[in-house]
């Protein structure tokens, strides 16, 4: 019976003492409330413990009444009791640095402890992406980035932004991968130009970019991963560098609304300079006429632009579920007539906890919906702005806008009225109304995720995404339209693209501690990407026309030579990688990546496979020694990458391609060379940085250093008409280009107290870059921009810069006097370097104010060297339209430095008088004249971003949570520019059309409100 007795006992005590054993959930964060990882949590006298993970948060056994220490380094530790409550929060007062406890989003969306990197990575906040909206939000990232340069479209509101890391680096693609919440994004263009004169199939039209179609309110930040190093982990798809976005996610336990309303006017500013003082000849459309004053008709052709983006967002969180809903729309009128955008964001985002908060599920879609009507051209063909500025002076510009078309009996139908038939220029508003365009593009995305939480020191995690995107053209050219352009009875394009992506992956993740002082952190992955990009269907009704005129419709078609369906590019990629992370003692970290790519578009090149490895080092020096007191953090790290980027679909199997340009010839644009296996690009990659803080965090610098090799350039040649495969081009390995540099970025708390805040951060960087090994048998010269009739060519180089402008000079002797022909005409020069599109060196000074209520930010964005190329310059002076020429002409003529050239009958005799103005613009200007004439210092300040602002005071309201009302402001001046144009205006994100600016839609400055309300 004692025995009977005593086991009851032993089982009631043991289930009591169980009983008191509880699971505690707890969140330990610092005195922001911002999540602090590998913080450890023990129980004081025990062996029990757990380590937060990087979203802070963590889970233990414990019995209640027992003391939890919480602790973690350059933090004070705290003992929590553990009472009847299931879930603990923690804050810690910070003891030291912030920099021990920073965490950045990095490669495949992971999370890492910002002092561990042995790479440079840039974070940028949200409100950064939203101070002062632009409807690509890639334009809001100007001057914040060192290293990276942000060039803004001429193509207006709805144009893509090209966007460079540590300088060009690739032949056949410099743009970075976008990356959302780890996801790599389809990012694509429908069409970029590359044409300097224009393409007549609609004109040099930019087709937008993909990034620009998202709504930058759904994003809580940006990091700019900008090394091999850095961006090793997405192998080739990250050669170029890599921006990854962050979604803003629900906080627990709260409920939000935000609405958010920016309204701007925008007017076009750094117009063309005009004479207005000479009309042209009778007759003739060049104004080199008699000296007349005329009204300048130009600058009021502009409208003053408004662009109104609208938000509004909805989040909720608790502790198994978060959601967060959103809706955006954008309408914007443009400074050109009849030229307006409407876009519309839906996004929804949920999350949710399952089986104890292991298992959690992330499932997301958006869509964005644009229309773009008369989206600005660049180029000479279907631009409005070649007749408004080249109309002969002396004609009534308004007659001509008032009565853009008049009555022909002959036809029974109106027709376009202008005075001249030069195949460059149109009635401006015949064009806008009668050759009017339409661009519509549709971006969806859809994702889920899965993590399951296996143990303490291990997760599984997997993640499906698709993305597609259609973009349509549709264009209605109307009979009388100038005869190049159209046919007789007018003409209509419709062109259609569809561009998707899959992407998916699998991936484990460690966290754990083989003992006090060493930790170790590891991705282990596949993933697959599955891309089929701008599939083409065009219905062209030239060259046959149209059967009845100005009945746009298939049916009309008097043929279908001008109808065609292309595939774009194909391409697959199946990948496996891993990355590891040792610490030791917090002050030494050690990365070493891996990643194998198995890439479709490699096919029948004997290997289909590539690996990519990287390592990197980082040691915290302020952890390791006893610093002055004035230091507060410092650390040096150093990288090594290998990554690369493989070949465009069809390359390595080559297929027929329809052109409508050359319908008998549907052979392969392009295949191997023979005897040629092509590989993929490989870049070698080297860094070298290191970071300080001091004064309590009040001053930090990082500096970084980098080197980077990119061989086995992907090279296309003419091939020979009688090659056995049929080709159109060869294409081959050949060419390297080095990219080196160093990058600075200060910040400071130059003032802090409870009135009054000062922040402020420069950053600096200078890229240095060089072309080398191109083919001999190409003159070690690879031209991406040809010519044409222009004289303007972007070239590379042996020896020089990627970007080299090609151009004509003018003849000159060695003692710099222009060389004449007996007749007297001016000799020139063929085709040689007349400048560098690329800067010296960048330059961007950020500010942020705060007194009281208000606040202030501002950002100087500078581009110091490089060359840009005026063609739309040059073309004015040849038509006698430019202040140049109407300045010449009050002079009495040119001032020429000239003599007589050798083998002339007035050898080395000086040129007497004043050069004729006509003569000389004639011969030195328009697009076939001495461009090297026409190039300019590209050296420019600006004050990029400007937000001035009231933070409302609602301690005691029941419906608002916070309020803020700003005056914003973007490119209101130039503290210095050079360029008759705006320097940071592309014609095109690709390599072509860089530095030259072709009739470019002018830039804009904006001013207006913005309003965010949180309920």
């Amino acid at each position: 019976m004692k025995k009977i007795f005593l086991i009851v006992m032993i089982i009631f005590t043991t289930q009591v003492t169980l009983a008191q054993v509880k699971k505690i959930n707890g969140f330990v964060s610092d005195a922001a409330g911002t999540p602090i990882p590998g913080a450890n949590v023990n129980v004081q006298g025990e062996a029990n413990g757990a380590t937060t993970d990087f979203d802070g948060k963590f889970t233990i056994e414990v019995k209640s009444g027992a003391t939890l220490v919480v602790s973690y380094l350059g933090y004070e530790t705290r003992n929590v009791v553990v009472g009847e409550s299931s879930t603990i929060d923690v804050k810690l007062n910070s003891a030291g640095s912030t920099a021990l406890t920073e965490v950045v989003v990095t490669s495949l969306g992971i999370k890492k402890s910002k002092k561990s990197l042995t790479y440079s990575a840039q974070e940028l906040k949200g409100e950064d992406l939203v101070r002062a909206k632009d409807p690509n939000l890639m334009n809001t990232i100007a001057g914040k980035i060192a290293g990276v340069a942000v060039t803004k479209s001429a193509g207006g509101s709805g144009g893509s932004t090209k966007v460079t890391i540590r300088g060009n680096s690739s032949t056949t693609n410099n743009n970075p991968l976008y990356v959302v919440d780890g996801v790599p994004m389809l990012n694509i263009s429908s069409i970029q130009p590359n044409d300097s004169f224009g393409s007549t199939q609609g004109g040099n039209r930019d087709g937008g970019d993909v990034i620009g179609l998202l709504n930058p309110d759904d994003f809580e930040g940006m990091t700019v991963l900008k090394g091999a190093s850095a961006t090793a982990l997405y192998g080739s798809q990250g050669a170029r560098g890599v921006i990854l976005l962050t979604s803003k996610k629900a906080k627990e336990g709260v409920s939000t609304f935000k609405v958010s309303s920016n309204t701007t006017v925008e007017t076009a500013a750094y117009l063309p300079k005009f004479q207005t003082s000479y009309i042209a000849k009778p007759g003739a459309d060049e104004s080199w006429g008699a000296a007349q004053r005329t009204p300048d008709h130009t600058r009021d052709f502009f409208d003053t632009g408004v662009t109104q983006i609208s938000s509004f967002g909805f989040s909720t969180g608790s502790q198994n579920s978060a959601t967060n809903i959103s809706y955006a729309n954008t309408s914007s009128n443009g400074v050109l007539p009849t030229n307006s955008l409407s876009k519309n964001n839906f996004s929804i985002r949920q999350m949710g906890k399952f089986f104890g908060d292991r298992l959690t599920v992330n499932a997301n879609a958006n869509y964005t919906s644009q229309y773009v009507t008369n989206r600005p051209t660049s180029g000479l063909y279907f631009n409005p702005l070649t007749g408004l500025y080249l109309m002969p002076r002396g004609y009534d510009f308004n007659e001509y806008k008032n009565n853009f078309e008049v009555f022909d009996p002959a036809r029974n139908m109106m027709v376009q009225n202008w005075m001249t038939n030069r195949d460059i220029e149109q009635n401006p508003y015949w064009g806008l109304n009668r050759n009017k365009s339409k661009d519509g593009s549709q971006y969806m995305n859809g994702a889920v995720g899965l993590n399951y939480k296996v143990n303490s020191w291990l997760s599984v995690g997997s993640r499906y995404n698709y993305d597609r995107i259609t973009s349509e053209f549709d264009k209605e050219i109307y009979a009388t339209t100038q005869g190049t352009l159209s046919h007789p009875n007018g003409r209509y394009i419709n062109i259609n693209n569809v561009s998707t992506q899959n992407y998916g992956d699998l991936i484990a993740t460690i966290n754990t501690k083989f003992n006090d002082d060493l930790t170790f952190f590891a991705n282990v992955g596949t993933s697959f990407t599955k891309t089929s990009l701008n599939d083409e269907t065009v219905l062209d009704s030239d060259p046959s026309g149209l059967g009845i005129t100005n009945w746009f419709t298939l049916h009309n078609f008097n043929s279908n030579t001008g109808n065609y369906q292309n595939y774009g590019f194909r391409r697959e990629q199946q990948s496996v990688f891993a990355a590891a992370t040792f610490g030791y003692k917090n002050m030494l970290y050690v990365d070493v990546t891996g990643r194998n790519d198995w890439s479709s578009t490699l096919a029948n090149t004997g290997n289909m496979s590539f690996f990519y490895p990287s390592v990197g080092v980082t040691w915290l020096i302020s952890e390791t020694f006893t610093m002055p007191e004035a230091i507060t953090f410092g650390k040096v790290r150093a990288s090594y990458a290998q990554v690369g980027n493989d070949v465009p679909a069809f390359y390595t199997s080559p297929t027929s391609a329809y052109v409508a340009s050359n319908p008998q010839n549907i052979n392969p644009t392009v295949g191997p060379r023979p005897g040629t296996n092509l590989k993929p690009e490989s870049q070698d990659s080297y860094e070298l940085g290191t970071e300080w803080r001091f004064v309590n965090n009040r001053f930090g610098i990082e500096l970084t250093y980098y080197n980077n090799e990119t061989k086995d350039q992907l090279l296309t040649i003419p091939a020979p008409s009688t090659n056995a495969e049929g080709y159109q081009n060869y294409a081959y390995n050949g060419g390297v280009i080095k990219n080196n540099g160093i990058e600075v970025l200060v910040n400071a708390r130059i003032i802090d107290n409870d009135k009054f805040k000062w922040d402020a951060t420069v950053n600096y960087s200078k890229n240095n870059n060089e072309v080398s090994g191109l083919p001999e048998e190409l003159g070690g010269t690879v031209i991406l921009t040809p010519a044409g009739v222009n004289s303007y060519r972007y070239s590379l180089i042996n020896g020089r810069p990627f970007g080299v402008i090609e151009g004509i000079n003018l003849k000159k002797d060695d003692q710099g006097r222009v060389l004449l022909n007996e007749d007297g005409s001016i000799q020139k020069t063929g085709f040689e370097e007349v400048g560098n599109a690329n800067p010296d060196y960048m330059l961007g000074f950020n500010n942020s104010f705060k007194f009281g209520n208000f606040f202030l930010n501002f950002t100087i964005d500078g581009r110091f060297g490089g060359d840009v190329m005026s063609l739309t310059e040059a073309v004015n002076d040849k038509f006698g339209v430019s202040q140049a020429t109407g300045n010449s002409r009050d002079a009495g003529g040119v001032d020429i430095n000239a003599v007589y050239a050798p083998g002339t009958t007035k050898a080395g005799q000086a040129y007497a008088g004043k050069y004729d103005s006509e003569s000389y613009y004639s011969q030195v200007g328009g697009r076939e004249g001495a461009t090297g004439e026409y190039v300019y210092d590209a050296t420019n300040v600006s004050l990029r971003e400007l937000a001035l602002g009231y933070t409302f005071d609602l301690k005691n309201s029941k419906i608002f949570k916070t309020a803020n009302l700003s005056l914003v402001g973007r490119n209101l001046f130039f503290f210095y520019k050079d360029a008759p144009f705006d320097p940071n205006i592309s014609l095109s994100t690709g390599n072509g059309l860089q530095g030259i600016d072709v009739y470019a839609a002018p830039s804009t400055k904006s001013i207006g409100l913005n309003l965010n309300v949180t309920f």
